[in-house]
């Protein structure tokens, strides 16, 4: 398993030029040769480092930042002048410390932006290049206690985010000198992870049974413990279920989508994303499984949620949970068995006994499903049926909609659909399939704001 790269980039240092109100003699020929003669580095690409962002099919780079000896002009740079193994260079620019701008500044940090593109199989799993083969190695790995879609343990790596860059033309320095292209390939040496570093780790220990659970959580920028904050509660899919604490932040955007500086604007919470390990399920058995009976886990992440409500300056009035596949399994547990604990969750591709889940039938609920997912889309088809024939209203997509439509038309059809003023909201997206389903869930902006428009006690919210 690759070591995980946390270092901080360096800082630059803006250099500034003194004028002087004083009259100065003419230069010397020798000097003025000096000047404007360009000379040539022997060395240019000094270091070559990482910006990360965590997108929906997880954290990937984002920048590949440069670094040269002397400043350079960005706008006489193109993405001709360099390449990057394995990826699409979108744009460059320039700065005098290394990080992203969209301002035209000179500087000797090159930012080559990194295209994204979603990477998860969005069709048939059985059909998947590879799959039988995957198949095989889980059930090896995993004996006789594998489930049909999550294997009792995850083989799961840490994400690569080491790049490779190339200078393939010369790049000239604002006074002149000329770093050549030397065709020579410079390794990522650092990383920066500002998505995943704005959260804080701590360890919680059960009273009652001494287990205990890795977390990651966030606080608003300014927080003061004398006001009160939404809550954001999310829990990861057995995917996850790995030794490592900050996986809920990298295997996808559904617990750091909330902590973006536009999302932060309007709607300031804190994020709880409890990290449950590959050693609590030797210790204790799998968080949820698909007999939908409560666990020792479950019973585990609900007492690190209360102390996590009792410890912060939490809003008890807008608790909001989300989760995918296991951990929307863990939010419809926990609803169940805590009936006032959450004021609105978003159900991202799961499924569990819909009798019990008949309970849910007055909740605040956006769910959604793909057409392809062999769990989760029947399941919830059918814990809709039972809900209508309580008399529950139930707003639903007459046609499935697009996954790959651009996002301001799912989110029209987002707004569209809650026009119909429904507690439950039910989302099918066409085609796809159970893992597919939260690459790109998590984008969407408006069940996001559908999600903190929601109070428990029904008073309207008032968003930033």
């Amino acid at each position: 398993m690759k070591k995980w790269k946390k270092a901080a980039l360096c800082a630059g240092i803006a250099t500034g030029v003194l004028f002087s109100g004083a009259l100065q003699a003419e230069p010397t020929a020798q000097a003025a040769a000096a000047v404007t003669t360009p000379a040539t580095a022997q060395n240019g690409i000094q270091s070559v480092s990482v910006i990360a962002r965590v997108y929906g099919d997880g954290e990937k780079p984002a920048f590949a930042v440069v670094t040269y000896p002397k400043a350079i002009d960005g706008t006489k740079l193109s993405a001709d002048d360099f390449s990057v193994e394995g990826q699409t260079i979108e744009s460059v620019t320039t700065n005098v410390t290394p990080n992203p701008t969209p301002n035209k500044v000179s500087g000797r940090y090159v930012l080559l932006k990194l295209a994204h593109t979603n990477m998860v199989y969005d069709g048939d799993l059985a059909k998947q290049p590879g799959h039988e083969k995957k198949m095989a190695a889980g059930a090896q790995r995993n004996s006789d206690k594998m489930q049909q879609d999550a294997p009792m343990h995850s083989d799961r790596q840490l994400p690569d985010l080491t790049v490779k860059v190339k200078q393939l033309k010369d790049i000239k320095a604002i006074d002149g000198t000329v770093y050549h292209a030397k065709g020579k390939t410079v390794t990522s040496s650092s990383v920066s992870e500002p998505e995943i570093e704005q959260f804080q780790q701590f360890t919680y220990t059960d009273p009652e049974t001494g287990y205990q659970l890795p977390c990651n959580i966030y606080l608003p920028k300014g927080y003061d413990s004398s006001k009160k904050y939404p809550l954001l509660f999310f829990v990861a899919d057995a995917s996850a279920d790995i030794n490592v604490t900050a996986t809920p932040l990298f295997q996808g955007n559904g617990a750091t989508v909330w902590t973006e500086p536009e999302a932060q604007a309007k709607h300031p919470c804190i994020v709880f994303a409890p990290q449950y390990t590959d050693d609590l399920i030797n210790q204790i058995g799998m968080l949820t499984a698909d007999s939908n009976t409560w666990t020792p886990g479950l019973t585990l992440v609900s007492h690190a949620l209360q102390s996590v409500i009792d410890n912060y300056a939490v809003d008890t009035n807008r608790i909001y949970g989300t989760g995918q596949s296991q951990g929307g399994m863990t939010n419809i547990a926990l609803s169940d068995k805590y009936p006032n604990l959450f004021a609105a969750q978003w159900l991202v591709a799961c499924q569990w006994n819909t009798d019990e889940m008949k309970v849910l039938k007055d909740k605040n609920l956006w769910i959604t499903v793909c057409e392809g997912d062999t769990k989760a889309h029947p399941g919830m088809d059918e814990a809709v049926a039972k809900w209508e024939a309580l008399g529950t209203k139930v707003a639903k997509n007459d046609t499935f909609w697009d996954s790959k439509a651009p996002l301001s038309t799912i989110n029209q059809q987002v707004k569209d659909l809650e026009k119909q003023n429904a507690h439950i909201n039910y989302t099918v997206f066409a085609g796809g399939n159970h893992m597919y389903t939260w690459s790109f869930a998590y984008n969407i902006e408006a069940i996001r704001d559908w999600l903190f428009s929601q109070s428990k006690d029904g008073t309207p919210v008032k968003n930033s």
